[in-house]
């Protein structure tokens, strides 16, 4: 029995282990850390292996949801904070989000951990503070749950080779006998949350001829990350890594040289060399031309 222990933390620590982060994230960080409000929630498009399943199956880069709490010191509710106490010993002004994670359950970790990541905001509407603090509430309750057990016939599934599988099959048949380690990489806890104030994340459609349209809520197993970024519900909150709000009066967004990157892993993409003839312009606001013969691509190639 221990030695079948072993065996699935091996795995488990296999499918989660985080690739290589890449150079720079697409998100201001401190942007996102300063303006997210209790209640949201973050998207992140994950590394890991189990994540790379995810992003296969649903065919979009968000792998993973979390929820944004806020901080220990600014929540109301002594009894909440006992309860977060016992699941994190940092700093009560470090802000936290509640997370189901493959092999560990619901956990409470600091939003510094996806710093490095690409995140979106996902931010529900026309939620008041009441039902916010509701879904606080059983969001931090449920602390502790769902941790992974010795359940290797759910953990087949991310061993399947998705990408060979139809677009149209993949997620029903990765939904299909859902185990915990299954409904810990998909966003049914947060779906749950929500459900827990009646406020659907994507509730389902229903046309009929006597009623007109019924809203009908979906099973929270059913809720996938990507789902919450489409959900009606939700409004999305982008903070890319450059404010274009900076040029939101300019016609053209200001590049950098007048070259276009041809998808070249070289720095820089194209090089200018010097001009040594000067040309006047004949009138003062017309465009600056660039010769092309002074554009000379570091790699040949054509693409």
């Amino acid at each position: 029995m221990q030695v079948f222990k072993q065996f699935i933390a091996f795995i488990l620590e296999w499918l989660t282990r985080p690739r290589e982060p890449k150079d720079h994230g697409l998100s201001d960080f401190d942007r996102i850390r300063l303006e997210i409000k209790p209640c949201d929630v973050v998207l992140v498009e994950g590394t890991s292996r189990s994540d790379s399943v995810i992003q296969t199956v649903t065919r979009s880069p968000w792998s993973h949801a979390a929820l944004y709490i806020g901080r220990p010191l600014d929540i109301v509710d002594s009894d909440l904070k006992t309860i977060i106490g016992h699941f994190f010993n940092g700093s009560p002004d470090t802000p936290l989000v509640i997370e189901s994670r493959l092999g560990e359950g619901i956990v409470v970790n600091p939003l510094d951990l996806y710093e490095n990541e690409h995140l979106r905001v996902c931010r529900p509407k026309s939620l008041n503070e009441k039902d916010a603090s509701q879904v606080v509430r059983f969001a931090v309750n449920r602390l502790g749950s769902h941790k992974g057990g010795g359940y290797l016939f759910d953990l087949f599934r991310f061993f399947f080779p998705w990408g060979m599988w139809p677009t149209n099959w993949r997620g029903s048949s990765f939904r299909r006998w859902a185990g915990r380690h299954t409904k810990n990489v998909t966003a049914a806890f947060i779906a749950e949350c929500f459900g827990f104030i009646q406020f659907p994340v994507y509730p389902l459609v229903k046309i009929t001829g006597d009623q007109g349209v019924q809203l009908l809520r979906r099973h929270p197993i059913l809720c996938m990350p990507y789902e919450i970024d489409q959900s009606p519900n939700f409004e999305i909150v982008k903070y890319p890594f450059i404010d274009f709000k900076l040029y939101e009066h300019e016609r053209l967004i200001p590049w950098k040289g007048s070259g276009v990157y041809s998808g070249m892993e070289q720095d820089p993409a194209l090089v200018f060399q010097p001009n040594n003839t000067n040309k006047e312009s004949n009138t003062e606001d017309s465009a600056v031309s660039v010769d092309e013969s002074k554009v000379t691509p570091i790699n040949s190639r054509q693409d």
